[in-house]
């Protein structure tokens, strides 16, 4: 932008944007257009407030794109876009309506590109498994998959979202994405991933507050087409409450909010895993984190004797949920009436695979439809992706995506620090709530998210000083101390 102009005056005055672009502030507008823009679509019944404001506020990004190269000031209007984006549940045709006004956001995008770009790079750890995983997601289906239905748009913008499209961020962002004295990258990235938890956890309840009336006539949850969408962001963003709690200490409770936030939404993968995923963030941070141990406790304590005393209003509460819950899994274990399409789905994932054990049939492939007639510009999911990796792409998918798993995992382990561990945290519960949904193979933002936490985490273990913490210490030692023993006793039977 500098650039283009070249004053002083217009330099400062682009700096000082851009600084706004990074403040609290900024994410507090962003917040409050995105909760009014959430309350007049829970309040009034037309279908237009989510699809306008989904258009306002990637209006909104485009413009950051404009005055800033900075991937965080860049993440951050684009998440809340998402929030709005969720609940356009079956609205292509309204936005295909609106096409032309994406021609200005892709100008805003090339803007971008070209001013503040850097030469891409190679040299990210992840570069070859996800190269491996670009091939095998674009062999998909060779030999089975129609060509009409492998180069539709939709097939072709997933396929490269999660592939060579997404492999191409990875070398955009990892020049882009460094360490600086300005701001830690690790402070404001959990920043940005509470603040967009609570902004999901808060239009939540703001939709049970304006339907209070059906609340009360139903006694529990309302349906959400948006929940599952919903739960999982919360579930990426829950770690980072806790984490952000190892420096602030009010934010210990932010991760319980998240969960009965999450609990609000209805979502059964939501209920089960968020459950597990709030588990391990107690464990972890009570673990790791002993100036707040006490804390930690009583907040459980009280969750569950509150949780007790309450317990049969409780589950008549979430009675929705909990039914939900035991049909789906009384088909999958038990064998019931075969009527939940997710079972279903897993069922003619595994058929597919079977029957095209090398490239599968195709992420674009529609021969599922009569399982599920998948709505305009959505694929034909099977809803879990270890199934999804099978039966789209086959053993070469599922060797690729195994392959890319480990990397991951062994990036972020091999230096022990308590964000690296929140990052964990963070991904394999995606990878959890990805066993019931689309999850982390969707490309944006799940996966586009993954990437950016993933580039982090490398530029961080030596460029931000962090402190290691004893993973495993204590198991260790108790087993040293035990071989210790039993050589002394050896030593006194002789």
């Amino acid at each position: 932008m500098e650039y283009i102009f070249k004053s002083e005056k217009s330099v400062k005055t682009i700096e000082e944007i851009r600084k706004f672009l990074l403040s609290d502030r900024w994410m507090l507008i962003l917040f409050s257009i995105t909760m009014i823009i959430s309350c007049l679509h829970s309040h009034l019944p037309k279908e237009d407030f989510h699809i306008w404001g989904t258009v306002v506020l990637a209006y909104i990004t485009g413009i950051c794109f404009l005055f800033t190269g900075d991937i965080m000031a860049m993440l951050t209007p684009t998440l809340f876009t998402y929030i709005i984006a969720m609940r356009c549940y079956n609205s292509f045709e309204a936005f295909k309506n609106l096409a032309g006004l994406i021609i200005p956001l892709i100008f805003m995008l090339l803007f971008n590109l070209i001013v503040y770009g850097k030469k891409p790079s190679a040299k990210g750890y992840l570069f070859l498994p996800m190269l491996f995983v670009s091939v095998a997601v674009t062999l998909g289906g060779v030999g089975v998959i129609p060509a009409k239905e492998y180069f539709a748009g939709v097939s072709l913008f997933n396929m490269l979202g999660i592939g060579f499209g997404m492999l191409l961020i990875y070398c955009l962002f990892y020049p882009r994405i460094n360490t600086n004295d300005d701001y830690s990258l690790i402070e404001k990235l959990t920043k940005i991933m509470v603040v967009v938890g609570l902004t999901a956890s808060f239009m939540i309840f703001a939709h049970y507050i304006i339907n209070i009336n059906d609340v009360i006539d139903r006694s529990g949850i309302i349906y959400m087409r948006w929940r599952n969408n919903t739960s999982t962001i919360l579930m990426i963003t829950m770690p980072f409450a806790f984490f952000m709690a190892n420096k602030k200490s009010y934010s210990t409770i932010i991760g319980f909010i998240f969960y009965l936030a999450m609990l609000l939404t209805g979502s059964r993968g939501g209920m089960v895993f968020g459950t597990i995923e709030l588990i391990m963030c107690i464990v972890m941070f009570v673990l790791y984190d002993r100036r707040r141990r006490l804390a930690y406790a009583i907040i459980c304590v009280c969750f569950v004797v509150v949780a007790l005393i309450f317990l049969p209003e409780i589950t008549q509460f979430l009675n929705y949920t909990l039914k939900r819950l035991f049909r789906v899994l009384n088909e999958f274990l038990l064998g019931g009436k075969d009527t939940e399409t997710r079972v279903r789905h897993y069922a003619r994932g595994i058929k597919d695979y079977l029957n095209n054990p090398v490239f599968g049939i195709g992420l674009g492939n529609m021969a599922n439809r009569d399982i599920f007639q998948n709505k305009p510009g959505a694929l034909c999911w099977y809803h879990c992706e270890p199934i999804q990796i099978a039966g789209s792409f086959g053993t070469v998918g599922i060797i690729a995506f195994v392959y890319q798993f480990i990397k991951r995992n062994i990036l972020i382990w091999k230096k022990a620090t308590l964000f690296n561990m929140t990052v964990f945290l963070s991904y394999i519960s995606l990878e959890l709530m990805s066993l019931v949904n689309p999850g982390i193979l969707c490309p944006v933002p799940y996966l586009l998210l993954v990437t950016i936490f993933l580039i982090i985490v490398e530029k961080c273990d030596d460029g931000e000083v962090q402190e290691k913490i004893p993973i495993l210490k204590k198991f260790r030692d108790a087993r040293k101390q035990k071989l210790k023993e039993k050589k002394e006793k050896a030593l006194i039977t002789k």
